[in-house]
Formats: C-alpha cells, sequence, structure tokens
C-alpha cells in the first residue's frame, strides 16, 4: 500500500525561488495586510512576484507600495490578477469583504482564490461550496508560523483543493513557506486541519503555564523546568517558543492572546458541526475569557502562562 492510501501526504519542500522551479513570477492580488499578510505580501515582492494589494486601512498599503507593490483603488481590481491571495482577521472579516460583496461572482475564470487565513468549517464549507457552484478555481492554505516567519518565507503551510489549483499555487507556497502539505481535494480540509493544531497549541500554551506555576511555587525555576523537558522526551519547538516567551515577556505581542481565544472557539464550533466533544477546548475558552478579563487580551498569547501565574500568588517581573 502506498503512503497517500495510507493517509499519509508527502511534504513538499521549496526551492531558493520561484523563478528557478518555474520560470517565471506571477500577477498576486493581495486582500488584507494584518501583521501576517503584511510580511506575506512582503515575502511574495522579495521573490520577485508582482503584487496588487488592497487593505481596509491605508497605512498597510502605502508602507507596501514604498516596496513595489501596485495599491488597489477598489477591491475587485485585485482579481485582475493570476492567483488572489486573501489573509483576513477572522470569519466576519471574510464574510463582509468576501462574500457580502460578492467577489466569487465576480472572480475571472483565469482567476485563482488563495483563502490562507484561519477561518472556521461552517464559513470554509460555505465558501467551499460558493466557490464550487460558480466553477471558481479555489484553494485553502492557512498557515502555521507567526510573521518573522513569514518575512522569511519560512511558513509551514496545509493545503486543500484540486490538484490543478494546488499546482498553479505551488510557486506561491515555494515563496513563502519552507514545506507545505496537501491534506485533500476538498478546500475545507485543510481548515481543519489548522483548527485542530491550534486547538492543540492553546492545550500546549495552558499546560506549559500551569506546569511553571507548580514547579515554581515548589522552589524550582521555571527556566530550569523548560531546560529539562525540552531537553528530554518533550524536545518540542512549541514547548521550547512559548517557554521562552511566557518567562521573556517580549513587548510587542505578535499573536495577541484575543486571537488565541478566536482559535479555541473555531475548535469548539468545528465540534459541535462534526459532533465530536472537546471538553478541553471548554476549559480552555474560559481560561482566555478570564485572563482577557483582567487585561490580558491584547498581550501575546504565551502571556497566559503569566495569567495562570498570577493566579496561583505568583509575582513575575
Amino acid at each position: 500500500m502506498r503512503r497517500a492510501e495510507r493517509g499519509f501526504f508527502p511534504i513538499m519542500r521549496p526551492k531558493s525561488s520561484p523563478a528557478d522551479s518555474q520560470g517565471a513570477t506571477m500577477r498576486i492580488g493581495f486582500i488584507g495586510l494584518g501583521q501576517m499578510g503584511r510580511a506575506m505580501a512582503q515575502r511574495l515582492l522579495d521573490t520577485g512576484h508582482e503584487v496588487i494589494a488592497w487593505n481596509r486601512s491605508p497605512g498597510p498599503t502605502q508602507a507596501l507600495a514604498e516596496h513595489g507593490a501596485a495599491i488597489a483603488a477598489r477591491i475587485d481590481q485585485t482579481l485582475a490578477a493570476e492567483v488572489v491571495i486573501s489573509m483576513l482577521a477572522d470569519d466576519e472579516a471574510v464574510q463582509a469583504i468576501w462574500i457580502d460583496q460578492g467577489l466569487g461572482e465576480r472572480l475571472p475564470p483565469a482567476c485563482l482564490h488563495l483563502n490562507m487565513a484561519s477561518i472556521g468549517l461552517d464559513l470554509a464549507r460555505r465558501l467551499g461550496q460558493e466557490h464550487a457552484a460558480r466553477g471558481n478555481a479555489y484553494v485553502a492554505a492557512p498557515v502555521f508560523g507567526r510573521p518573522q516567519a513569514a518575512a522569511k518565507g519560512e511558513l509551514d503551510i496545509v493545503a486543500g483543493g484540486a490538484a490543478q489549483g494546488l499546482e498553479r499555487c505551488t510557486p506561491l507556497f515555494q515563496a513563502l513557506g519552507r514545506r507545505w502539505f496537501n491534506v485533500g481535494s476538498d478546500p475545507q480540509q485543510a481548515n481543519i486541519v489548522k483548527i485542530a493544531r491550534n486547538f492543540m497549541l492553546a492545550a500546549i500554551v495552558e499546560s506549559l503555564g500551569e506546569a511553571f506555576a507548580l514547579v515554581e511555587k515548589n522552589g524550582v525555576a521555571p527556566q530550569a523546568f523548560l531546560d529539562i523537558v525540552t531537553g528530554t522526551s518533550m524536545n518540542a519547538p512549541a514547548l521550547k517558543n512559548y517557554g521562552r516567551m511566557m518567562l521573556q515577556r517580549p513587548a510587542e505581542p505578535t499573536f495577541p492572546l484575543r486571537l488565541g481565544l478566536k482559535d479555541v472557539e473555531l475548535a469548539l464550533a468545528a465540534g459541535r458541526l462534526s459532533d465530536v466533544p472537546l471538553p478541553t477546548a471548554a476549559l480552555l475558552r474560559e481560561q482566555h475569557l478570564a485572563a482577557i478579563a483582567h487585561g490580558y487580551g491584547d498581550k501575546d498569547w504565551a502571556e497566559l502562562g503569566n495569567w495562570i501565574a498570577q493566579c496561583a500568588g505568583l509575582m513575575r517581573a
């Protein structure tokens, strides 16, 4: 039995640039220039692609224009491209910008919609159905990583869609990611993988914060504990990175805690749609809400660990 038949999909590793593998660059429409979107659009420019960008507020577009991007006066001008990427903040933004404005109805046959945002399962299904009904080319490809990784082309990308669509997107995956995963022909399969993975990450952040508080209350330095667990059988990048951020507390958050709550709520909603109980996600939601109520919402997601420490009576500098 081949690996693909057992449910495994190949990891596609990038070459040095899109031009190396495809012989040409692409014209890309880009919708949504938050922290991640800006870094991704800049990376596409840096690797030789042509970008026409649109954002609801003008500030990010002006900064990107200084680096060679064309700026769309109207959102539908981004559709004059081979691929239009949407990287919007949440379901409400996707609904308001992509669906309510009827962009799917105006998508030219030559243009593929590549949705790289994290969205809920219900919206993922509706978006896929709407594109299929109109015969649009559509791929969902949410990403793992923070803006710093996007700027260096080191994202991990999970993609779902028809084989022809994935092939068209491969130069972009190569520019933006260190690897990408083909999880199936239905775009929503990529979205559910992202939802499930982020739910696991929320559980890691919570458990790490609880463990830190437990050892610290008993006289063990959290950094020493982190060095031990990541130097033995739990040598995982997520533990190393979030443990470091909990203890070093970066001044500028790149992923606010309130967005972590959004990811937990996406998991709970997907569980309801799929008839899968997620009791851990329910607990995580309560923890996030409590932290937000005490002023942690705009701090980095890793600060959940310091909220836990505060609840335990620990005061960290």
